[in-house]
């Protein structure tokens, strides 16, 4: 494919950034391709373009991913040295889309009725963002979670927190599932939480200004960030099981090795989800110290898993040396 020889794998593992300036493009290409093709559809077609382009790379990075996994079955816990590149390279893409559906929601018209010139030409944001309008709000056009989490009568901190993790850890059973099944499925869902991110991000920017839709896109770090990881660590998880098994041969240790690390990034995925979860709710409920608390949490459990990363990249280097100096 033609994103294939743009940026491959080692390209995407060496210089993960560029994938950042392609995930916006390709973004705004698939929209304006899902609004040309299918218009009443393209608020959801346009994630799945976007999955359809970036599944070869994905998938590639995965078969790498899981032989590098295997070979070094003698580094205890070897799913922390090993995937640090590929939750980069996932975050940079999340990262372009974003940005991407955040610019278009505050460029694009509302509707193309009575438009003149080249205003006629753009897709109007209530069809091309359409879904995403209705994430925040259900059909009845209350808040999702108004009971456990908003109304005075009735919200609790516990019951918030549960609706919460709950939702969250769905989502996460379904990026592993989507990842097993599609090989790099899990992009659909994290091409379809950017979007709405970048949706609320834009319609906070057209209708304030750029600093509130700045502010508004800060105040998603200190839960987004565990939660959109967790998500990463997923789909790293179901793409390595179904890399392995698109394999057809196997090592002699490899199913184990497999089944055991993946085994501990869901583990790893569901307590950063916890953590996220946390925060998430003391937010709403203005327990800053706990927010706080959360945060640092979730900072000291990133630095517990990347000195064994680093620690890796040093050994692998001075190995590299070594073997470059005995020829």
């Amino acid at each position: 494919m033609v994103l294939e020889s743009i940026i491959n794998v080692n390209i995407a593992e060496k210089r993960p950034v560029y994938l950042f300036f392609l995930a916006f493009v390709v973004s705004t290409v698939s929209m304006f391709a899902a609004y040309n093709l299918f218009p009443e559809s393209s608020s959801v077609l346009k994630i799945a373009f976007i999955t359809v382009a970036f599944m070869p790379i994905l998938h590639a990075l995965y078969l790498r991913e899981e032989q590098v996994e295997v070979d070094e079955n003698d580094v205890p816990f070897a799913f922390i040295s090993t995937h640090f590149e590929v939750i980069h390279i996932y975050g940079w893409i999340f990262l372009g889309m974003m940005v991407s559906f955040a610019l278009w929601t505050a460029v694009l018209p509302e509707t193309t009725q009575n438009c003149t010139g080249a205003q006629c030409m753009l897709p109007p944001k209530s069809i091309v963002f359409s879904e995403q309008e209705k994430v925040r709000y259900g059909i009845t056009g209350k808040v999702i979670g108004e009971q456990e989490c908003f109304s005075d009568g009735t919200k609790s901190f516990e019951q918030c927190f549960g609706l919460i993790f709950t939702n969250n850890l769905w989502v996460l059973v379904l990026a592993i599932l989507f990842s097993f099944i599609w090989g790099a499925g899990a992009i659909f869902l994290l091409g379809w939480n950017a979007s709405v991110i970048g949706f609320f991000i834009g319609t906070e920017i057209t209708q304030k200004s750029l600093v509130a839709g700045i502010e508004r896109g800060i105040s998603y770090l200190p839960h987004g960030i565990p939660e959109i990881t967790a998500y990463f660590i997923a789909a790293i998880a179901g793409g390595i099981i179904s890399a392995a098994i698109s394999k057809q041969q196997f090592k002699k240790h490899e199913i184990r090795i497999v089944i055991l690390d993946t085994i501990l990034l869901i583990l790893l995925g569901a307590i950063m989800l916890f953590i996220g979860a946390f925060i998430e709710t003391a937010e709403i409920f203005a327990y800053w110290d706990a927010a706080l608390g959360g945060v640092i949490a979730f900072i000291a459990l990133f630095f517990i898993l990347y000195f064994p990363a680093v620690r890796y990249r040093i050994n692998k280097m001075h190995l590299a040396q070594k073997q470059a100096a005995q020829k």
